[in-house]
């Protein structure tokens, strides 16, 4: 059986690429070795593929519903603090209630 490697390898090419947005495939696979991780450059591509199609998604969703991404980040948090997209449905219908009454 293969052993588990103790590194998450992505998420440290995602937190290389944090801060190094503009870094090129080679450049993350010199710094990945150099913390002593071995990967490859089609692997870096792929994961900053993945990452880069996510952002093009929110991009679309936002331009068409025609709220931001604080927006939409926001009501995310709520929808993970309420539990559920049901509930937080409930919850702005209640708001709205209130907010006429006020």
């Amino acid at each position: 059986m293969a052993k588990k490697s103790e590194v998450n390898k992505t998420q440290a090419v995602r937190d290389y690429f944090k801060t190094n947005k503009k870094a090129k495939n080679s450049e993350v696979v010199a710094a990945m070795a150099k913390q002593g991780i071995t990967i490859s450059a089609n692997y870096v591509g792929n994961i900053k593929a993945t990452h880069n199609k996510r952002q093009r998604s929110v991009r679309k969703v936002v331009a068409k519903g025609g709220v931001g991404i604080p927006e939409v980040k926001a009501a995310l948090a709520f929808i993970k603090h309420i539990g559920s997209i049901k509930a937080a449905t409930q919850a702005l219908a209640v708001a709205q209630e209130i907010r006429e009454i006020v």
